[in-house]
């Protein structure tokens, strides 16, 4: 009878196979979500980034997306993964051997048609994650990764967050002091100020108030023109008023030393001695519009030992910053 057994193992085996082309599995990636999640998160923890065939050469070997997973490789990252929004990038981490999601998203009211567009798509990606019960490091494309994040986030709260602010005082918050002379004695009012949360690197955990901010996020951007990161921050910082609902979201601010914006990097962090030995986690390069090229020589100077690598950057966005 073992004959038997051997056509049930094979009559599973081409109902599983058929099922998951039907998915469209293939060895690295599916258009089921569950499937690649099941195959490569750690602790129900995933690394992921969004990304279209314009991050990527037809080769799929070279571009900002290639030097990203050469980054989480390195790093040690076992648990990362592409959300692929086109057939391109599904190729190309096939040839990669890098596991990916196979998804088309909806579009938003900008209809993707710029950096913004593809990132407000977002947030009805990570949505997915959440109902199924997996925290998401969500990490844009324009991401060095040189030491693995998940050995440095604390997971205590439900939002924790890259801060576009470039020292401790704006990324953490300050006391800043209004003034209106027309009020005379009480021209003076406190504020509470902080610098944006920056979309592009987030890590979120699984709750019915980070699903419900999901579907806020979204619903406003297929509603309204808007910037995806403006509507982030609202929908998160903003406090119940009249009709308006709060979301309750808690929020930690990533470790700036450790969590770095470009303007952090390129305005401090590369000048101060004290910083001369220290190596990032990961660092977002999304204060200037030249990203792949400083993100080949923040690789040049923290993997490749290469110190002056930085040097020929101004800090701001071009060569003869602030006249340009």
């Amino acid at each position: 009878m073992a004959w038997l057994g051997l056509l049930t193992a094979a009559v599973i085996l081409l109902a599983t196979t058929a099922a998951g082309q039907g998915n469209g599995d293939t060895k690295f990636g599916s258009s089921d979500l569950k499937t690649v999640l099941e195959r490569i998160a750690i602790n129900k923890e995933v690394m992921a980034a969004v990304s279209n065939g314009a991050l990527i050469t037809p080769d799929g070997k070279f571009g900002m997306l290639k030097l990203w997973i050469d980054g989480c490789q390195r790093a040690g990252v076992k648990n990362f993964m592409v959300i692929a929004i086109d057939d391109d990038v599904a190729k190309a981490c096939e040839n990669l051997g890098v596991p990916y999601w196979r998804k088309t998203p909806k579009k938003t009211a900008d209809q993707a048609a710029s950096n913004h567009g593809i990132s407000a798509q977002k947030f009805q990606l990570i949505k997915e994650f959440l109902t199924l019960g997996y925290s998401v490091l969500l990490s844009d494309v324009d991401i060095v990764t040189l030491k693995n994040p998940f050995e440095h986030l604390y997971r205590d709260e439900d939002v924790e967050a890259l801060s576009d602010g470039y020292d401790e005082q704006t990324a953490y918050g300050w006391d800043d002091v209004h003034d209106d002379p027309k009020m005379g004695w009480s021209r003076w009012a406190h504020t509470i100020r902080v610098f944006t949360l920056n979309s592009g690197l987030f890590y979120i955990r699984p709750n019915n108030r980070t699903i419900g901010l999901m579907d806020r996020i979204t619903d406003r951007l297929n509603r309204n023109k808007e910037w995806d990161q403006a509507v982030f921050n609202m929908e998160i910082w903003f406090p119940s008023h009249d009709d308006y609902h709060t979301s309750r979201i808690s929020v930690r601010i990533m470790n700036i030393d450790k969590f770095l914006n470009s303007k952090r990097l390129f305005r401090t962090i590369r000048y101060e001695p004290q910083y001369a030995n220290h190596v990032p986690v990961m660092i977002h390069v999304n204060y200037h519009p030249d990203k792949f090229q400083r993100m080949q020589s923040i690789w040049a100077k923290y993997v490749e030992g290469d110190k002056t690598a930085l040097d020929k950057y101004p800090i701001g966005s071009c060569f003869n910053a602030p006249d340009c």
